[in-house]
This record gives structure tokens, C-alpha cells and sequence, in this order.
């Protein structure tokens, strides 16, 4: 049983600021988590280095890194405050409705995600609420942080303590049109498709501006006549106009027969874009968010 006079007298607030620290190995990004001033966290910090003793984090180039010390007092506080933040979520929200909340890309579902997705909804009665990070307009790493996010799919990798990051998947594109297109065949040279008029996704999420900025490299020429953030206006807009637009290879086989579109050939080779899977670490205390993440990997 735990001695509760010692933990009166130590404030329990320091390990969950340090925890954020550790999370972000930001003094600044921890405050704006917390929504608490850099100068509160500085000063929160230096109160637990005095009372363990160890300066738990020692600057590493323009950042921070956690000592030894600091590293293990993370292992030990990881599960217990996720178990304490579980719980007193569950005293406050009687008959709470189990939810698993996923961002990814409109370009990944459902082909990718459907029958884990089912499994939840039908075995473990979980609501499921799917939003596009694409449109989003915090980071993958915030929506984490936040608790806002259970899983994402995202184009760009992230790097932090917490975070599980694994590539989920090389995607390949390949270039489609309408199944009417008067002037497209089965191959399109670069002059036939300099003639032509393009879609393209709005977007400014990284992985997204670095692949149209290497299309644009190959192709700088094109003429862009309708954008849209919406994957299913680009999809409709091309199925039935003469526009030409990208779609991943995965994606195009799963509308092709629902959408008056086809692929061709051209010279003009596009870029593979990866797509990686991320969640919190403590998520995986949960069996079924485990069992869950093992059945979208396989």
C-alpha cells in the first residue's frame, strides 16, 4: 500500500511535467502542451531536479536530452500515469462510450483500415471516428500529445519518446484520366501531355508539398485548371471532364470500376510517397487498441 503521508508532501505535478518535457525534450513545447508559461515548466523542473537530485535533462545541441536518471524515471512513470489518466477519465464519464479516433489521409480508406476497423466496431461495440489529416490543421504530433488522435497515417515521420512511429507502406502513383478521354491512349508522350489540363490536391502538409514539388520538377509546365482539398471532387471532377490527375496505384484499382476513370502510361515518371503509422506508446496497454494495431499491420 502506498504511503500517502510521502506522496502529501511531494507535489505529483512535477512528473507530469517532466513527463511532457520528456515527450516533446522541449521546455517551450511542454509549456504549450500544458498551457502553462516556459518560466513555470523551467522552474517546476528545477524543484524535481532538487529533490531527486540529477539534472534529468542536459542540453544536446540546440535541444535537450534526458540523463540516465531521467530516462529511467520515464519508464517508471509511463504506464502509471496513463493508468491514473484512464482511470479518472472513467470516474467522470459514467457509462462512457468506448471511441477510437483515426486521422489519415482520404486516399487510404477504406481499402487499407476496413476490416480492423468493422472488428472494432462489431466485436468491442467501439465508435469510430474517422477524420483526414490532410485537413487537419494541427501537427500529427500535436493530435497525439493532445489526445485528439489515437492513430494517424501520415506522410512525414515524427520523432518523439512517446510516439510509435512505423512506415506502414510505399505508396505508388500512376497517372488517370477519363475512360472518354478523347486525345489520352494507352501511353501519353510528354508533348501530348503538355497539351493537357491537370488536377491537383491542396494541401500544405509536408509529405504532400515535397511529392507535387518533385511532379512539378518533371513536369514544370503543367497546366493546373481545378484544385481542391477533397480527394472525392478531384475523383469526380476527373471521371467525368478531360482532366488528368495523380492517384496512388492502391487507390485507383479500388474506384476504378466505380468511377468512369482509367490509368495510362507516359515518360514522365512520378515519385513513391511513404506512408507511416503512428500512436502513443501507452495506447498499447490497452489489449484490444494492441490487437487492433497488429490486425491494420497484417
Amino acid at each position: 500500500m502506498a504511503n500517502l503521508y510521502d506522496l502529501k508532501k511531494f507535489d505529483l505535478n512535477l512528473l507530469v511535467i517532466f513527463e511532457c518535457i520528456y515527450q516533446h525534450l522541449s521546455i517551450s513545447k511542454a509549456a504549450e502542451t500544458l498551457f502553462i508559461t516556459p518560466s513555470a515548466v523551467s522552474q517546476s523542473l528545477q524543484r524535481l531536479r532538487n529533490q531527486i537530485n540529477d539534472p534529468l535533462f542536459i542540453r544536446s545541441g540546440k535541444g535537450i536530452t534526458p540523463t540516465t536518471v531521467g530516462i529511467n524515471l520515464h519508464l517508471h512513470l509511463e504506464q502509471n500515469l496513463n493508468q491514473i489518466e484512464q482511470t479518472i477519465h472513467m470516474m467522470n464519464t459514467p457509462g462512457l462510450k468506448k471511441q477510437i479516433h483515426i486521422f489519415c489521409p482520404q486516399i487510404l480508406t477504406p481499402h487499407n483500415i476496413l476490416n480492423p476497423v468493422l472488428s472494432l466496431m462489431e466485436e468491442y461495440n467501439y465508435t469510430v471516428e474517422l477524420q483526414d489529416v490532410l485537413l487537419s490543421g494541427e501537427s500529427a504530433e500535436d493530435l497525439l500529445a493532445y489526445r485528439k488522435a489515437d492513430l494517424i497515417f501520415n506522410f512525414t515521420p515524427v520523432e518523439n519518446h512517446s510516439v510509435v512511429c512505423t512506415h506502414f507502406k510505399t505508396m505508388k502513383f500512376t497517372y488517370v484520366c477519363s475512360k472518354d478521354h478523347p486525345r489520352i491512349g494507352a501511353f501519353a508522350t510528354i508533348e501530348e501531355m503538355q497539351n493537357e489540363k491537370f488536377t491537383q490536391l491542396i494541401s500544405d502538409k509536408p509529405g504532400v508539398k515535397e511529392f507535387q514539388a518533385h511532379t512539378d520538377r518533371a513536369m514544370p509546365h503543367r497546366n493546373i485548371a481545378f484544385r481542391s482539398d477533397s480527394f472525392v471532387s478531384l475523383l469526380s471532377i476527373i471521371s467525368s471532364s478531360n482532366l488528368i490527375g495523380v492517384l496512388p496505384e492502391s487507390t485507383f484499382e479500388q474506384y476504378r470500376h466505380s468511377m468512369n476513370i482509367r490509368k495510362f502510361d507516359t515518360q514522365i515518371e512520378l515519385p513513391t510517397a511513404n506512408l507511416y503509422m503512428l500512436y502513443n506508446k501507452t495506447a498499447l496497454n490497452s489489449d484490444i487498441f494492441a490487437q487492433f494495431i497488429k490486425s491494420v499491420i497484417n
